[in-house]
C-alpha cells in the first residue's frame, strides 16, 4: 500500500507552506540529496490556456529542491499536433506567455526532446512490438525526477494525472503517434453532420477533406490526436473499444518510461484544481467539472492518481464519474500502469489539516 499525502484545497494558505508539508511528510530529502539535477516535468499550458499549475507552484518547488541542493529545471516535451507547441522554439514562447521563465520561476526552462520533436532515446517496451518508444534525450542527463500535473478531465484519457503527463509528457513525437495510432475517427452520426466544415479546418494535419458536403478521412495522414472528437454537431468519433485499447497502451507505456529510469527517484504531486472538462492541450479547456479537491503527493504515480480521481467523483458538478464525462474510463489506463508493476491501486491516504 502506498502512501498519498494531501492538503485540501480549503487548507492552502499558500503554494510554498502547501508543498512544504506535503514534502516533509514524505522525507524528500532521503531520496533528493545535495547535487542532484532534477528535471521537473510539467506541462505548460497551451496558448492561451488559464488552468494549468499555475508558476508559483513551481517556483515553490524549486525553492524547495534548492534548500537541499540540488540543481532543478523545469522541462517538457513538443506536441504531436501543429501549433505553437510543436517545436522548442515556439514552446518556449508560450512557456514564457504563460508565466514560465528562468525570471519567474527560478530555474531553466529545457524542451527534452529538441527542436522538433526528434531527440531521444529508444526504450524497452514490452506490449505492442514497436520501434517507435522514444523518450526525450535531455531525461537521461539528470539525476531524479519530480512530475507535477493538473488534475483534469481528458477526452481520450478520462482523466489527465500523472500518469498522463509521464506517458506523453516524456515521448517524443514517434513515440505519442504510437501511443494515439488507435484513436481513428470516423463519422459515426452521417444524420448530425451539417457540413459545416469545422472538423477540415480544425485537423491540424490536413487529414480531412469535405466530399460531398461530408468530412472523408485520410488514414495514412491521421496521427489519431482525437481532436475532431470536438465536433460541435456531435458527428465524429470513435468506437468505445478504440478508447480502451488507447488507455492500455498509455498505461503500459508510462510503465515502460519509469522502468527505464529504474534507480533514479521520482515523486509525483498533482494539483488538482480548476479541475476541467478538457486537459492543457486546449486553449480554453472548457467547463470547470468539480469543485477544486487540493495538492496531493506521492512516490506512486497510480496511487496519486487514484486518490486524486476518488475525491474528484466525490465534486463532481453533474456527472457521477469521471467516466460519464466524456464516456472514457480513466480507472483503465490506472489498472494496466499497475499491472505493470509500477504502481498500486491501494493507497493510504494522508490527509494534512
Amino acid at each position: 500500500m502506498s502512501l498519498v499525502v494531501k492538503v485540501p484545497s480549503q487548507k492552502i494558505v499558500s503554494p510554498f507552506k502547501t508543498l512544504k508539508n506535503l514534502l516533509e511528510n514524505l522525507d524528500l530529502q532521503s531520496r533528493f540529496k545535495n547535487g542532484m539535477i532534477v528535471a521537473v516535468k510539467l506541462h505548460m499550458g497551451e496558448r492561451g490556456n488559464r488552468t494549468h499549475v499555475h508558476p508559483s507552484y513551481i517556483s515553490s518547488l524549486v525553492r524547495i529542491l534548492k534548500d537541499l541542493g540540488c540543481e532543478p529545471f523545469i522541462t517538457d516535451t513538443t506536441t504531436l499536433y501543429p501549433g505553437a507547441r510543436s517545436t522548442a522554439l515556439g514552446y518556449l514562447k508560450v512557456a514564457a506567455e504563460n508565466g514560465f521563465t528562468q525570471a519567474t520561476v527560478n530555474a531553466p526552462v529545457i524542451i527534452a526532446d529538441g527542436m522538433y520533436g526528434k531527440d531521444g532515446v529508444k526504450i524497452p517496451f514490452k506490449g505492442i512490438k514497436t520501434d517507435e518508444t522514444l523518450v526525450g534525450k535531455a531525461f537521461f542527463d539528470v539525476d531524479g525526477f519530480v512530475v507535477v500535473s493538473h488534475g483534469k478531465g481528458h477526452g481520450l484519457a478520462g482523466f489527465g494525472g500523472a500518469l498522463k503527463n509521464v506517458a506523453m509528457g516524456f515521448a517524443t513525437k514517434k513515440f505519442k503517434k504510437f501511443m494515439h495510432q488507435t484513436v481513428k475517427p470516423s463519422l459515426l452520426y452521417p444524420e448530425k453532420c451539417t457540413g459545416c466544415g469545422w472538423c477540415v479546418k480544425n485537423c491540424g494535419f490536413n487529414a480531412i477533406t469535405m466530399v460531398s458536403g461530408k468530412p472523408q478521412i485520410d488514414y495514412e495522414k491521421c496521427t489519431g490526436c482525437g481532436g475532431c472528437f470536438r465536433c460541435p454537431t456531435g458527428a465524429l468519433g470513435a468506437a468505445e473499444n478504440v478508447f480502451e485499447e488507447f488507455n492500455v497502451r498509455l498505461g503500459e507505456s508510462a510503465a515502460a518510461i519509469l522502468e527505464s529510469f529504474q534507480g533514479k527517484p521520482f515523486l509525483f504531486i498533482n494539483v488538482v484544481e480548476k479541475i476541467t472538462r478538457y486537459c492543457d492541450c486546449v486553449s480554453n479547456a472548457g467547463e470547470f467539472l468539480a469543485e477544486d479537491v487540493g495538492v496531493y503527493a506521492s512516490y506512486d504515480p497510480v496511487a496519486i492518481d487514484a486518490a486524486s480521481i476518488q475525491d474528484v467523483e466525490k465534486v463532481l458538478f453533474k456527472a457521477k464519474t469521471l467516466k460519464e464525462v466524456h464516456d472514457v474510463d480513466p480507472w483503465i489506463h490506472l489498472k494496466a500502469a499497475a499491472q505493470a508493476g509500477v504502481g498500486t491501486l491501494q493507497y493510504k491516504l494522508k490527509t494534512i489539516e
